[in-house]
């Protein structure tokens, strides 16, 4: 995994100093790890040109849409989660964790989102777990009754379905029945009599 930086704009000094402590002890995720103002963070951004920005969702006043529209750069924004958020504040946010998570988790979460190098590159190949959320979206079916079926949680189908629109660049059902078709994974006629259900 290539060394990375992790942009922090986090008021609270102490979460900051607990924040950096910990990411700078992940072994296995080589970062520096930096601290940017809210107030001129658009500037810091483009100067320091990190792969991730963690934010508190919370007390932050930042414009995550112009932010997320204008930026030239793959930044993936990450909410470290203080409090119970409404859905509609972690919009422009991919991904997030809570301040009760455990270092494992936020290790995890930090290499979904720092891009590999080429030679470590795995195969945009799409896991066996992957595969099956593709055939529940393809049937047309929720997250909810796709988690159901895989005896899996709802976040996790979630995960599955952002992994899958990362390595397939593919953000639509129907995009993803295309794919499904041309790479077998279900057959055009099984699909015809999912419909004529309807």
């Amino acid at each position: 995994m290539r060394h990375t930086t992790i942009a922090l704009m986090l008021q609270s000094p102490i979460l900051r100093a607990g924040l950096m402590t910990l990411l700078r002890n992940i072994n296995d995720v080589p970062c520096s790890v930096v601290e940017i103002a809210e107030s001129d963070y658009i500037e810091e951004l483009a100067r320091l040109r990190p792969s991730v920005l963690i934010a508190d969702p919370a007390v932050s006043d930042a414009d995550w849409a112009m932010l997320k529209s204008s930026s030239s750069m793959p930044l993936k924004l990450v909410a470290i989660l203080t409090t119970q958020m409404p859905k509609s504040r972690l919009k422009w946010f991919d991904d997030s964790f809570s301040v009760y998570d455990s270092s494992d988790v936020v290790a995890d979460l930090l290499k979904r989102h720092i891009a590999p190098d080429d030679d470590d590159y795995k195969s945009k190949d799409l896991s066996p777990r992957e595969k099956e959320v593709v055939i529940g979206i393809v049937k047309g079916l929720s997250n909810k009754e796709i988690a159901a079926e895989m005896n899996v949680s709802v976040n996790t189908v979630m995960t599955h379905r952002r992994n899958i629109a990362a390595k397939l660049h593919i953000h639509t059902p129907a995009g993803l029945t295309i794919y499904a078709i041309v790479s077998n994974l279900v057959k055009l006629e099984d699909i015809k009599s999912d419909m004529s259900r309807l």
